[in-house]
């Protein structure tokens, strides 16, 4: 009885709290591409990419991919069937996440603007990133952009936690505890990641800190739902288990991506442990917006860590390039929900 009162007195504390918000309108367009900025993320990964080559005695951009064989092509659509699977889970993710802030959307219609935006992130050459795509199309449906802005910025969340998480379980289950540099920098990759999310969490969540902007004009009014959605699911710790089990499938299924795309190059030493101890430092330094679409970042990571395995300079550098297409097939899936527009609006007011 007491809990169904908490419950009640969480939804309608949080019913007011929209109240205040409002339903200002946002026009439903996309950000201009600014090219100048393009240009330098770019220049940016092309320098990260030579400099590579041209330090690394080893490398030969002739040898790097070797003869193409079925095997090597069978691996690389393993790698990317897998990573279109777990763009389900990230869905299922969002999903939970947007109906504890109170937007119920239909799964296929989250599923469509989730590839759109990785579509946006992994294939096109934009100065905005995906995000962008899915807080436009689920705030349009929705018919509340700050709590589409919320929804997308609780999820992405998530990931600081368990990706720290997996690295930590496949640096102790595959013993690279002993690997020097690598492994120092992975776990001070995964301690600054945790230590950042639990800072923002605190500040978001803090009545003096975002819970001051609730009811606020213009851009603030965004932050003050992220506010709001880290009370409810302060109230919620169910769903909040609920988000973190999908986000672990998710970023495990892509640790088995980067694995299935060692394979087809018949890199041995990069295990699935291997892929789970490293791939999420990596990907939380590729995701830096320094370089496009992470492009030399990510090969000079690889080049650290799975070189301290015994991996040579040109096939973890082979190895990154080949992530980087397996990525961009995987995200070609929504190139048709993108090129559609997201369809029309459907939900006319915010639940």
């Amino acid at each position: 009885m007491d809990d169904h009162r908490a419950a009640s007195d969480a939804d309608a504390e949080r019913a007011e709290a929209l109240a205040e918000i409002g339903d200002q309108p946002v026009p439903a367009v996309l950000p201009r591409n600014d090219w100048r900025r393009i240009v330098l993320r770019l220049g940016i990964s092309v320098a990260f990419l030579a400099l590579l080559v041209w330090r690394l005695p080893e490398v030969s951009l002739d040898e790097l991919f070797g003869a193409l064989t079925g095997a090597k092509v069978a691996w690389v659509l393993v790698a990317v069937a897998v990573h279109v699977v777990a763009y389900v889970l990230q869905t299922l993710r969002w999903a939970e996440v947007s109906d504890t802030l109170g937007i119920h959307l239909p799964f296929r219609r989250l599923f469509s603007h989730l590839l759109a935006g990785e579509f946006v992130s992994n294939a096109l050459p934009t100065s905005f990133g995906g995000d962008v795509v899915r807080v436009m199309r689920q705030g349009r449906d929705a018919g509340d952009y700050a709590d589409a802005f919320a929804s997308t910025s609780l999820e992405r969340l998530t990931g600081w936690l368990v990706l720290p998480l997996l690295s930590a379980v496949g640096l102790v289950a595959g013993g690279y505890l002993d690997l020097g540099a690598p492994t120092a920098i992975a776990v001070a990759v995964g301690v600054v990641t945790v230590l950042a999310l639990v800072t923002i969490l605190w500040v978001a969540g803090h009545e003096r800190g975002a819970g001051r902007l609730v009811g606020r004009e213009g851009w603030r009014r965004y932050l003050g739902s992220v506010h709001l959605g880290v009370v409810a699911f302060r109230h919620r710790p169910g769903r909040a288990a609920k988000v973190l089990v999908a986000g672990v499938g998710f970023q495990f299924l892509q640790c088995v991506s980067v694995w299935a795309a060692a394979r087809s190059l018949g890199l041995a030493p990069v295990t699935l442990l291997a892929a789970m101890a490293f791939f999420p430092p990596t990907a939380v330094l590729q995701n830096v917006p320094f370089a496009l679409g992470g492009l030399g970042v990510r090969e000079a990571a690889f080049v650290l860590f799975f070189g301290a395995l015994g991996v040579s300079d040109s096939d973890a550098i082979a190895l990154g390039l080949l992530v980087y297409l397996v990525f961009v097939l995987a995200s070609l899936a929504g190139a048709p929900s993108f090129a559609m527009g997201g369809g029309r609006r459907t939900v006319d007011a915010p639940a």
